[in-house]
């Protein structure tokens, strides 16, 4: 064999093999540290991710808009929205273009120090609006109905389980008006994985010995605690939540707009 090849032949064979040990031992500290965790730690890690990412307290960045996808929905389904309730409103980003784009908008995020920061650039860029702080995965004491209603940027992915995600799609359909829309942005994956299966396997072994929720398909840790939904999973959440889904794309970022 010709030098040239061999070499050519060694460089593949040594990066996929240095790609599939770290998906490997990726998968097995994910697991490891779900099934050792429990609800306050994992609470705490999703909070020291957003108190330590200086993107989200980043004015240029909550002033770059909506993400396209997003801009996409909110024309074609919110065309006839006034008020809306916006649910993990994270720095800002979001209320400011929903804003400009002239809807009425009530933000809750419960991050404190994204509150705070949220507020004070708000007020910065002349926006009249607030954002309130409220405990995660909950909605506000006042019903209110809105003429349609977004959970932010990826929150609903850092929902724990399908109970809870259910019990927050149940508590959450009493503030949108007949009709109204629900717009979920979420991490989206084509198909489960060999990696998917060892961490719910490892992570399920270790919480065995602590009685914790199951951990699911899908589950993992970006450093915080997410959930990949596949295309099947997230449509049959809201439609066995009562939703009637209108809109749905994964081009960009998973994206599926629901009624009641």
């Amino acid at each position: 064999m010709a030098y040239y090849k061999f070499i050519a032949i060694l460089s593949h064979a040594s990066l996929k093999f240095i790609k599939k040990t770290y998906h490997f031992i990726n998968a097995v500290l994910t697991g490891f540290w779900l099934g050792v965790m429990g609800e306050k730690s994992l609470d705490y890690s999703d909070e020291l991710h957003y108190n330590l990412n200086s993107k989200y307290t980043d004015d240029k960045y909550n002033l770059s808009g909506l993400f396209r996808w997003g801009k996409a929905a909110i024309e074609k389904y919110f065309s006839n929205t006034k008020s809306i309730l916006l649910l993990a409103a994270g720095g800002g980003r979001e209320t400011i273009a929903l804003s400009r784009i002239g809807f009425e908008v009530d933000s809750y995020e419960c991050n404190k120090i994204l509150v705070k920061y949220g507020n004070a650039f708000l007020q910065k860029n002349g926006i009249d609006n607030k954002i309130e702080y409220l405990p995660r995965n909950s909605v506000p004491a006042d019903k209110k109905k809105y003429d349609g209603v977004i959970v932010g940027w990826g929150a609903y992915s850092h929902i724990r389980g399908k109970k809870n995600r259910q019990s927050f799609l149940a508590v959450l359909s009493p503030f949108l008006n007949k009709e109204a829309p629900l717009m979920i942005s979420f991490l989206w994956t084509e198909s489960r994985t060999r990696q998917d299966k060892i961490i719910k396997n490892l992570s399920n072994f270790f919480r065995i010995f602590s009685k914790k929720d199951k951990t699911e398909l899908g589950d993992g840790l970006m450093l915080e605690f997410v959930h990949y939904f596949t295309e099947e999973e997230i449509k049959n959440e809201l439609t066995q939540a009562r939703y009637r889904i209108i809109g749905y794309n994964s081009v960009d970022y998973g994206c599926i707009v629901a009624t009641i």
